[in-house]
């Protein structure tokens, strides 16, 4: 049995003999070997400047893109601190008519009307603020866009050129 087991450990690699095998290995030896493979090979120069040009601009359409993005959440949230003080100052309005008002009837009907134009209102004003947050984003992808387009053609025209060179 432990005749067969070590005929089957020969054939398997997990039994083999690795301090036979690496006293083979010579890095030096496979370094050159890799060395006389790679020269073979026509690579073009790697334009280190360019990459680092095309970076910068990525970086600064990323800075713009935000700066749209912040100045367009400035603007919604001015423009909803606008709608909450106009809702205020008309809520306090009408808490001084219906305090003048003796009939129960006429409160009830200007309760309805309010409560009609007050709907109106929230809907117009949510569709405002959807539009604000709508403009805000197509400014700040479009910024985004152009310069994925921009930097998509930048590089088809280094690897040209690097074509060129050869």
């Amino acid at each position: 049995m432990y005749t067969d087991f070590m005929k089957m450990a020969e054939k398997n690699p997990f039994f083999a003999d690795y301090s036979k095998m690496m006293g083979e290995f010579d890095p030096k030896k496979m370094a050159d070997e890799f060395a006389k493979m790679t020269k073979s090979f026509d690579m073009p120069k790697f334009d280190f400047d360019a990459v680092i040009a095309l970076q910068k601009k990525n970086l600064d359409a990323l800075s713009a893109a935000n700066q749209i993005a912040v100045e367009g959440t400035q603007a919604i949230a001015k423009r909803q601190a606008e709608m909450v003080q106009q809702a205020i100052e008309e809520a306090s309005k009408l808490i001084d008519s219906f305090s003048k008002m003796d009939n129960p009837q006429a409160v009830a009907v200007a309760q309805a009307d309010i409560l009609k134009a007050s709907f109106v209102k929230s809907v117009d004003n949510t569709r405002e603020l959807a539009e604000l947050v709508t403009k805000s984003n197509t400014e700040a992808t479009d910024a985004l866009n152009g310069r994925v387009v921009e930097a998509l053609e930048e590089v088809k025209t280094t690897v040209l050129k690097a074509a060129k060179k050869k």
